[in-house]
């Protein structure tokens, strides 16, 4: 018995079932871009639930905003703007954290370094990897908000410029320019990892 192949909808198409009263339509948005929306925030606020929870406020803005989506934008480039919005909002909200530079040892001895752990069969691999991630990771969280923001689309979720620039509501050449300033800022703070 040969199998019928459903239609897969348009993002154009679901949102107009969804405004001509079809709510359950709006689950074909989520499903597709639920998993990279979760990761753009992820990299933005470093905290696995937050990134889940800011997800569905998300997702809760679009669908009440549903009805103000210009259909002259890509309806991705609109999901991630309000999600850009929404994001640093909330990290505008919050207080930096703090990361301790001194621990200690079972034996109340101080040390000032970080334990790394491993679980890979290549333990100096691992940590090789783990520490240029980390000096990557670091980089780029001390990289103004608005420079991070940017190598964040670009670099993790690989928007294009044009994308990039509806997202944020910045000009072309502004956030060209801003790349670039940003990337020169990682170079110099990386210059000395290997």
């Amino acid at each position: 018995m040969a199998k019928v192949q459903q239609k897969v909808l348009t993002d154009m198409e679901v949102v107009e079932r969804v405004l001509g009263g079809d709510q359950d339509a709006f689950a074909a948005i989520v499903e597709r871009y639920q998993k990279g929306l979760a990761n753009y925030i992820f990299h933005m606020v470093r905290h696995y639930e937050e990134a889940i929870e800011l997800t569905q406020e998300v997702f809760l803005k679009a669908y009440a905003n549903l009805r103000s989506y210009d259909r002259g934008y890509k309806f991705s480039t609109w999901l991630y703007k309000i999600a850009s919005n929404h994001t640093i909002d909330h990290l505008r909200k919050q207080r930096a954290p703090e990361t301790p530079i001194e621990v200690s040892d079972e034996e109340g001895f101080r040390s000032y370094e970080l334990p790394l752990e491993s679980h890979v069969q290549n333990p100096h691999d691992c940590l090789a990897m783990k520490d240029l991630m980390g000096h990557i990771r670091e980089a780029v969280d001390d990289l103004p908000p608005s420079y991070r923001e940017l190598v964040i689309l670009r670099h993790f979720n690989f928007r294009s410029y044009e994308e990039m620039a509806k997202i944020t509501g910045l000009p072309l050449g502004t956030v060209k320019n801003r790349i670039f300033r940003a990337r020169q800022m990682l170079m110099e703070r990386l210059k000395d990892v290997r």
